[in-house]
């Protein structure tokens, strides 16, 4: 008795190597696990972020320097927004050459690394009592010998809701 098949044997060999493939890239891929999250305390005169990176993977990644253990900002690395409107960088502004690996922070496997960052003057709060939400996108790297846009992967944090008043 001769069975049709419905599609070719080499069709299904090439399918079942590619299936085989993406199961070992997603394999590699499983290996890197960076969490970002961020938590806001609120004062009588300050807003400071706190930035919990963690890296639940079996390799070091690299997170820029100024975020890991910086106190405060050199650029708009936080996106602010009050509901109607995004809340304006007043802080410091640092031109510099693009970032080279001084600029990046090692965190090692199954760590966690947490810092925290008053935010107060470098954005333009609102007088008065405001709710705000900030973002934070995440960059990291899984190597430094290559640092280029391309080879920055983001894992962004859950935005925060807070409520801060300006006086």
């Amino acid at each position: 008795m001769h069975v049709k098949r419905s599609m070719p044997a080499a069709v299904l060999a090439t399918l079942l190597a590619l299936g085989g493939l993406v199961g070992a890239v997603k394999a590699v891929e499983a290996k890197v696990n960076v969490h970002h999250r961020l938590e806001v305390e609120t004062g009588a005169k300050s807003v400071k972020v706190r930035v919990l990176i963690e890296n639940r993977g079996d390799q070091s990644v690299w997170i820029p320097r100024e975020i890991a253990l910086g106190d405060d900002l050199s650029a708009p690395r936080f996106n602010l927004r009050t509901p109607q409107e995004e809340v304006a960088y007043t802080g410091r502004m640092v031109k510099r050459a693009a970032p080279g690996p001084a600029d990046y922070l090692e965190v090692k496997p199954q760590t966690t690394h947490l810092n925290t960052i008053d935010i107060t003057e470098a954005y333009a709060f609102k007088p008065g009592q405001h709710s705000y939400e900030i973002r934070y996108a995440g960059p990291w790297l899984s190597s430094l010998g290559k640092l280029d846009a391309a080879s920055i992967k983001s894992s962004p944090a859950i935005p925060v809701k807070f409520s801060f008043t300006q006086r």
